[in-house]
């Protein structure tokens, strides 16, 4: 079970991160510097921009100078140490990670971000990478400058020189809202593929899809085992019931 968001709830979050007009370096926004070489890509910059917009109450911003692994202990003193900083990850958290660790490669600056879930033994994070373009969320080194990353909940602690601070967030009741979403997707769906004739359809609530390939019917069937964890049955229709359904 997912804490938290998951991974493609973490990936819409970033994006509504990158539709976010930010300065380049050297403007500043919330008394941190804007991204380089794209706007968006700086660590300090992206968790500013998620402490801004997710926390709750009359909550101070890190005011960071630009160094990634001071993130952590500057949110905690600008809330007079209301917060606790913590060695273990959890959803959702502010992280920092140590200035020139080999295990993460940061320099002199260090490193931050957003763990925006958790997923049994998978931290999934939200970060953004200062002197790093922008080559899509799963990017990699060179073009992770802004990515979501799957790290080990083993490893991402404070064993390897990383700190977190957990957040009230708007963010909090999120999954429990999106278990329940699925929920009521789920009692809508007939778990049903219907043949009739020549076609296979598909019923969603009130309404009948009609697959019009094999790879479609395929991937209905694997995209409703993922959801639900049960194969999908099919039906024969007569053609009385087939006529009654409007076929």
């Amino acid at each position: 079970m997912v804490s938290g968001l998951t991974k493609n709830e973490s990936k819409d979050l970033m994006n509504k991160y990158l539709s976010t007009p930010l300065p380049a370096y050297p403007g500043t926004w919330y008394g941190t510097l804007g991204g380089s070489p794209d706007a968006h890509s700086n660590c300090t910059l992206f968790s500013q921009w998620f402490l801004k917009n997710y926390t709750k109450g009359n909550v101070s911003l890190a005011m960071p100078s630009g160094y990634g692994y001071e993130m952590v202990d500057q949110f905690i003193a600008a809330n007079g140490n209301k917060f606790a900083k913590s060695g273990t990850p959890q959803a959702i958290s502010l992280f920092s990670i140590s200035p020139n660790n080999g295990t993460y490669g940061t320099g002199s600056a260090g490193h931050t971000g957003i763990v925006l879930g958790i997923d049994g033994d998978t931290v999934i994070t939200g970060e953004a990478n200062f002197g790093a373009p922008y080559g899509g969320l799963d990017a990699g080194y060179p073009k992770n400058g802004t990515v979501v990353k799957s790290r080990s909940l083993s490893t991402f602690n404070s064993s390897t020189g990383v700190t977190f601070v957990h957040l009230e967030t708007t963010l909090d009741n999120h999954s429990n809202q999106n278990n329940n979403e699925n929920k009521k997707g789920e009692e809508e769906m007939t778990q049903a593929l219907l043949v009739y004739g020549s076609g296979i359809y598909y019923m969603v609530g009130d309404k009948i899809k009609n697959l019009t390939t094999p790879e479609a019917v395929e991937l209905v069937k694997r995209a409703y085992k993922a959801q639900y964890g049960k194969d999908i049955n099919a039906f024969s229709l007569s053609a009385a019931e087939g006529k009654g359904l409007g076929l």
